[in-house]
């Protein structure tokens, strides 16, 4: 894989695994009877993509600048999707009082995915810079 392809490389990696997450997650979330609607599934995907993406991309730009910083803006990232989290979804799970496992899932799957695939794509990037 060369050098200058792996922003690409990232993003469709991202694109589609994210993709075939959401129709996973989406399918078995309606054959158990919850409304996706309300569980704001599409807006923790592209809240995800979007993070996992500008994290990336930040990281792949400042690489020989702030080389000594870049596990900085990779923790930093991470919290602000945190930070995000409790901006934008937290309120709608929490309106019923709790945050039940389910609802803490539609956040994580996705989270989780775009944090495992970040991290890979990052260790491969700083090995061949």
């Amino acid at each position: 894989m060369k050098f200058r392809s792996y922003p690409i490389f990232f993003a469709s990696f991202l694109t589609v695994g994210l993709l075939m997450l959401f129709l996973a997650q989406s399918r078995i979330l309606e054959n158990n009877g919850h409304d996706l609607s309300s569980l704001q599934v599409v807006k923790s995907y592209i809240l995800n993509a979007i993070m996992a993406l500008i994290v990336f991309f930040a990281i792949y730009l400042f690489r020989n600048k702030y080389r000594d910083l870049l596990g900085f803006f990779f923790l930093g990232g991470s919290l602000l999707k945190f930070l995000l989290f409790f901006i934008f979804l937290y309120p709608g799970f929490n309106q019923d009082g709790s945050l039940e496992r389910l609802e803490f899932l539609v956040f994580f799957v996705p989270y989780g995915f775009a944090l495992v695939l970040e991290t890979f794509f990052l260790v491969k990037l700083l090995n061949t810079v």
